[in-house]
Order: C-alpha cells, then structure tokens, then sequence
C-alpha cells in the first residue's frame, strides 16, 4: 500500500480585513531576508518594515531559528537552517565580519532577540547577523587596568527598559569577585553589588576566555561549581530584579570542579533550560519543564559513549526531530541520532556555534554602526 503523503496545513489569511492590514499580515509571515528586500518596493513598505512594532510582531509570530557557525581565526561565519544537513551546501551562505578589526580570535558567548554576543582579543561586539547591525563594545574597566580576568559573560534584553544588557564577572587581583554591566543605552560599564552575595564558585575557564551564560527567561545563566557544597549548580542572574540565584541540576548530573575528560554545558531545548552532560561512559541530556523548580528536571536522551565515536563531544543543540549537533574531538560539527549513531559530519574546523532567532531589530539609540 502506498504512504498517504502528508499535506501541510497553512494558516489562512482573512481577505476580508482592509488593505493596509492584509497587506501588514502578509509581510509579518516572511522571513527576514525576505522583508530587507521587500523594503525597496515602496515608501511605505519601508516605513512599515523599519518600524520597531513589526519588528516584535515579527519576532513573535515567526520565531525562525537558525544554527551559526564561526570559524574562530578566520572570522567567517555560516548561517545554516535548523534541520539542514550540515554538508548540504545550499543551506550555507558565508558572510565575513568584516567590522571585527584587528583581532586575532573571535568567540561567540550567546544570542538574545537575533543578535549574537561576539567576544574578540579584548573587545566585545553585537551583531544582527539578519541585517547586518552591529556594534562594537568597549572592554570594561577591568579589563583595561589588567586588575583581574573575566569568569563568565553573558547578553540579555531587559524589556523593562528596552536596553541590551552585557553582564561579565570578574576575579580581581586580590581575589575578590566583581561583576559589571554593560548598558547599551547608557553606553557605559557600571559595577554591581549583587556579586558580593554569590556563593563560593569556580568555572573551567582555559586559555583567558570567559564562559558564556544561556540567555532565557529574563535571566543569564552558567553552570559553575559551588565550593561550599561540592556540586556544580547553575547559578542564574535575573536582570531585571538584579539579583542572582541558584538553581539546582539533577540529581545524577556530575559534580565536579573541572576535569579535560568530562564535559557539560547548558543548551536551550524548545523554549526550556536543558543541560548536557558527557562522561567516560555516557551522554545524557535533561530539560528542566517548570523554570526553578528542581522536581521538574526530565532526563530526555541518555546513551552509551563511544569512547572514540563520542570522545570530547561537545554538543550545540537539538534539531526539530531530536538529532544533536555538536563538535568531536577532531573540532569537526557532527550530527548524531538520539541513540547515538553518527548521521554526518561537516569536514571543517575551529569552528564554534550558537543557535539564534531571526530578527529585524536594531540597537537601542545605535541603529547600523
């Protein structure tokens, strides 16, 4: 018997709404890059596109997700779609970040709203990797007086404010623990009194370069070890209220200070907190499906390690159809089914990634820079 061949439903536009309004629907179904050429059509196809209200309709009704990898050195980037096959050449369109001057690394540290958090030799960069806007954010204080080295580092949107948020926790030279916020709209590094309230905690941080936090419920998250109680717990900086908080991880995930062997990290996974762990023997991968609340910590893929299939695997993201994307020990992008099995590898490297939505927005009071 032949397969009934599935038939994709699309939502149907009302033809009876006015003109203006049939048409603003229409436009909000697109993707981004079709919009930025939509806006050559007309005056007013532009003014409506460059509003900032289609922008978060936009944002909100479409929520197009994309992976985008960066070639550390070389400062290129590849935007490739959600479930592509990573040697599927016609899913790739490469673009170089031109506007990252004189830097001889460049680190991707998280995504909010469509912009990526980029992260060079000293300077920090913003980039709308849909549009092309971009901003360059200067080091902080820190940083420029060699008083200490950043922990971790993160990028988020405080909607209260409509302001773009760069948080970076700092060990000074005397031990001591700073945090301090970038405001886009104050253009300027402020310090905050929240670091003094955070428990006793160290990162793995190797080679000077910060971890980055997961941005997501109005809040940055790391994983980080606790030393007070021994467990690696996921500390979580709410941007809004100022505040930091502890959230605990499942009770199975490992505990431990930092070891070459052993790898985890937190990934977003449908609009949730996952987090993913990779030992000598097995992968494991948890999502968390009432925010803050430890009993709600579902384990949703767990297999046997391969110790030469899976050996350093760092994992990127879920696909649609729960394959994963990460990065083997050879710095090769690989995809692997829920059981483990190796679909595909992509046959480049030094390649880091992040996954992001796309997006029309622009910065606060900076626009295209």
């Amino acid at each position: 018997m032949a397969k009934k061949k599935s038939v994709k439903r699309v939502k149907r536009v009302n033809v009876n709404m006015p003109q203006e309004e049939l048409v603003e629907d229409i436009l909000l179904r697109l993707p981004v890059k079709t919009l930025l050429c939509c806006r050559c059509v007309c005056k007013s196809w532009l003014s409506l596109i460059s509003d900032n209200n289609f922008a978060t309709s936009h944002f909100q009704l479409t929520s197009t997700h994309r992976r985008i990898f960066i070639n550390r050195s070389a400062r290129k980037s590849l935007p490739v779609d959600g479930d592509a096959w990573l040697h599927d050449d016609s899913a790739y369109a490469s673009s170089n970040l031109d506007f990252i001057r004189y830097q001889s690394y460049v680190g991707i540290m998280g995504s909010c709203r469509g912009f990526l958090f980029l992260h060079g030799d000293i300077d920090f960069y913003l980039w709308n990797p849909s549009t092309g806007a971009h901003k360059q954010i200067p080091a902080s204080p820190i940083t420029h007086d060699n008083d200490g080295y950043e922990l971790l580092s993160g990028f988020a949107y405080d909607q209260s404010t409509d302001d773009y948020l760069i948080v970076s926790l700092f060990c000074k030279c005397d031990g001591a623990i700073k945090l301090m916020i970038f405001s886009l709209r104050a253009n300027k590094w402020k310090p905050m009194e929240v670091a003094s309230h955070l428990p006793d905690i160290t990162t793995a941080v190797w080679d000077c370069v910060p971890k980055s936090g997961l941005s997501l419920n109005g809040s940055i998250h790391w994983i980080v070890y606790n030393e007070e109680t021994f467990k690696n717990v996921i500390i979580a900086f709410d941007i809004k209220e100022i505040a930091m908080l502890e959230i605990p991880l499942p009770d199975d995930f490992i505990s431990i200070c930092s070891n070459f062997s052993i790898h985890y990290d937190l990934i977003e996974v449908g609009g949730l907190i996952g987090a993913w762990m990779h030992d000598l023997n097995t992968v494991k991968i948890y999502v968390m499906q009432e925010y803050g609340v430890h009993s709600s910590w579902t384990k949703i893929i767990q297999f046997s390690a391969d110790p030469v299939l899976h050996k350093d695997l760092y994992i990127a993201c879920l696909t649609k159809c729960g394959d994963i994307v990460g990065r083997n020990y050879k710095d090769r992008l690989v995809k692997f089914n829920d059981k483990g099995k190796k679909l595909e590898t992509l046959r480049s490297n030094k390649y880091q990634w992040v996954v992001y939505t796309e997006s029309l927005f622009s910065l606060p009071s900076s626009g295209r820079t």
